[in-house]
Parts: structure tokens; C-alpha cells; sequence
């Protein structure tokens, strides 16, 4: 590109940067989105630093918002811990909230249609279960069409475009056949029974699910991510890196790119539908189908990921970051600010983390136009 008598040429980084670099590169993301969104505060007459204040303290010190960040943390470390997964064999499924929403819609057939009287003990599982393959099946396209597709980034407009059918199909359904009759003209499901409701700390929105998402943590550090000596341990986790790095030369040493794609993305749609699960089935907000579900933590998830530098143990303490900004959003709010400001708070977070990957893989060098 030129740029008057300069110009730029973007190359991939021919030595990778070591740890120390990559988070020093994403903390300074951090602070630039957090630089950026004071300016609004500042255009809107409010100290960033008092709001700054405000929103840590009470996500992280105070007993209702660190309870209310840990609600929060539990559907993104798990939809970002399986995001991970793809994002290492370089598959870009961006489509993390359409699973989620659709892990939502499995859960809540097996809770209406066979909950009423059931074992808690054996429905719960059931409903996971449900979560888990609907969730990954819904991913299912994005590594078919990753590998069999012609087109660069099929996998980025599939996983994008399957949002829509789910958050449709959710509509429908709470619209017309599961419609609550009671329920005041609301669109939204039945209360699903007792047995259904999976056991949440009294008077808190955190339930058992934050176990499932630090165990699925720990097995995907310990199976996929773990090295020893910068080599993964486990020949999957070695098969992951390997194509996704360079699927050419994996192929040409007997690897299969359709078997990791259809794998990652399949542990990746998963994950999302139990996150799915565990908010509609575990957050007491809900315990029925309704569109507030969608609250877009599968797009949340990507920054989550990658701000964890897609490393399991990197992932758990983002997510937690997150967590807060999302619940200590409330004191924006609070301040007399638009709710969009803490749209656009997420959203600047997001696109400098994002930002951020794309110096840890390239570099910009500009030369003088002789």
C-alpha cells in the first residue's frame, strides 16, 4: 500500500514473539480500548477514572458484583475455552452465540417435554448432554465448509450466518408452540419444572456449571494445550498446531485437516451449547426460554479467547476480566450514561483485542518510494 512516497508492505512475523512479548502487546490493547472509551466518558462530561473506579470496585470488591461477575464468568469461559480450540488449527468459528442459543433450545425441549417428575439427577445430565451435540451438529458445517470450500474464510461467513437460524428458531418457538399461556403475552416458555433447574447458591446467580467450565478448562490445557519443550504432549494437540500452521505440510506428513477441523469445531459448538445449558437451565433470571438470551457472550467469547492468548489458564483469568466489565457495566449506567455507552465500552474492548492478534502475527514495515 502507498502512501504518498512511503509505503507498506504487512509480512508475517518470521520469528515468533516470545510470551513475555504477546502479553505485554494484549495488555497494551487493553489500555488503548480503555484510552478510547474515556474519551466518550470525557465528550460526555464524566471522569474516566472515577467511572474506571466505579466499575472495578464494584465488579471485583463488592459481595453483589463479584457474585454478579461470577455469574457472568461461567457462560464465557466456557464458550471461550472452546473457541480456543478451532482458533489454534487457525478456523476461525465466530459463530459461538448461534451454538449457545441453540444448546439453549435443546435444553429447554428436554425440560418441558420430559422434565415434569423426572430425577434431577438423571435430566440434568440429559439436558448437557442435548446442549453438547446440538451445539456441536451446529457447528458441524463450519469445518466442512473450511476444508471443502474453495473460498478463503467460508468458515468466518458460516459460523456468522448459522447465528441467525438459531436466534430465529428461538423466536418462533417462543412465539408459537412453546409459548407460555400464562404468561401475560410475553414471548417466552413455560417455567421449566423444579427437576429441571440445575442448583444455584441461594440468593446468587451462580450455579454448579462454573465446575463444568474449569474442568473443561483443565482437560483441554491438559490434553491439547499442555507442551513440553514447545511441543504438545498429546498427538491431537500436536496435530492441531501442526495444520494450523501449515495444512499443506501436515497433509503431506499423513495428517487430515478434515478430521482436526471437524474435531476443534465439534468441542468448539459443544462447549457453546453447554454454556447454553447452564444459563437458561442455571441462572435463576431465566429457568425458561426467552429472547434476552441473547446477550451476543458468543462474540463476547472471541475477545475472551484471544485476550487469553488461547491458552486455557490465559482464558480463565480473561473471562473473569470480562466478567467484571460486563457486570460493573451497571454503574455506567448508573451514572447517567446511555445503555449504548457500555455497548460500545464491550465493543472497543473487543476490536483492540482483535487488533492486538494481528501484530502478534504480522509486522508492518514501510519503505521510501524511490
Amino acid at each position: 500500500m502507498k502512501l504518498g512516497k512511503y509505503e507498506m508492505e504487512i509480512k508475517k512475523r518470521s520469528k515468533e514473539l516470545t510470551f513475555q512479548e504477546t502479553i505485554q502487546i494484549r495488555i497494551l490493547s487493553v489500555l488503548m480500548g480503555l484510552a478510547a472509551v474515556a474519551l466518550i466518558f470525557l465528550a460526555y462530561g464524566h471522569n474516566p477514572l472515577v467511572l474506571y473506579f466505579d466499575v472495578f470496585f464494584y465488579a471485583f470488591f463488592t459481595v453483589f458484583g463479584l457474585l454478579s461477575t461470577l455469574s457472568r464468568f461461567i457462560p464465557l469461559v466456557l464458550i471461550a475455552i472452546g473457541l480456543s480450540v478451532p482458533f489454534r488449527a487457525k478456523i476461525d468459528n465466530i459463530g459461538a452465540e448461534g451454538q449457545f442459543l441453540i444448546g439453549t433450545v435443546a435444553a429447554s425441549g428436554v425440560a418441558l417435554f420430559y422434565g415434569e417428575g423426572a430425577n434431577p439427577f438423571v435430566v440434568i445430565p440429559v439436558m448437557f448432554l442435548a446442549g453438547f451435540l446440538a451445539g456441536a451438529l451446529w457447528a458441524l458445517p463450519i469445518a466442512i465448509f473450511r476444508v471443502k470450500s474453495q473460498f478463503k474464510g467460508s468458515d468466518v461467513v458460516i459460523s456468522f450466518l448459522l447465528f441467525f437460524p438459531a436466534k430465529f428458531l428461538i423466536d418462533y418457538l417462543i412465539t408459537g408452540p412453546w409459548r407460555d399461556p400464562e404468561g401475560w403475552g410475553f414471548p417466552q416458555s413455560p417455567l421449566f419444572p423444579e427437576s429441571t433447574q440445575i442448583f444455584a447458591f441461594p440468593g446468587t446467580r451462580v450455579h454448579l456449571t462454573i465446575f463444568l467450565g474449569l474442568a473443561a478448562a483443565f482437560l483441554i490445557y491438559y490434553f491439547l494445550t499442555r507442551e513440553k519443550k514447545g511441543i504438545p504432549e498429546t498427538k491431537l494437540g500436536y496435530e492441531i498446531n501442526v495444520l494450523g500452521e501449515n495444512p499443506e505440510a501436515g497433509e503431506a506428513a499423513g495428517m487430515s485437516f478434515l478430521k482436526i477441523a471437524i474435531i476443534t469445531v465439534l468441542i468448539s459448538g459443544g462447549l457453546a451449547g453447554l454454556a447454553g445449558v447452564g444459563e437458561v437451565a442455571g441462572n435463576p433470571n431465566f429457568y425458561r426460554l426467552r429472547p434476552e438470551l441473547s446477550r451476543f457472550l458468543g462474540f463476547t467469547g472471541i475477545a475472551v479467547a484471544w485476550l487469553g492468548g488461547l491458552n486455557p489458564i490465559g482464558i480463565i483469568i480473561s473471562s473473569l476480566f470480562f466478567a467484571g466489565l460486563l457486570a460493573g457495566g451497571i454503574r455506567i449506567q448508573v451514572s447517567g450514561l446511555p445503555v449504548s455507552v457500555v455497548d460500545l465500552f464491550n465493543g472497543s474492548l473487543l476490536f483492540f483485542v482483535l487488533v492486538a492478534e494481528f501484530f502478534i502475527r504480522n509486522k508492518i514495515e514501510w519503505r521510501t518510494v524511490s
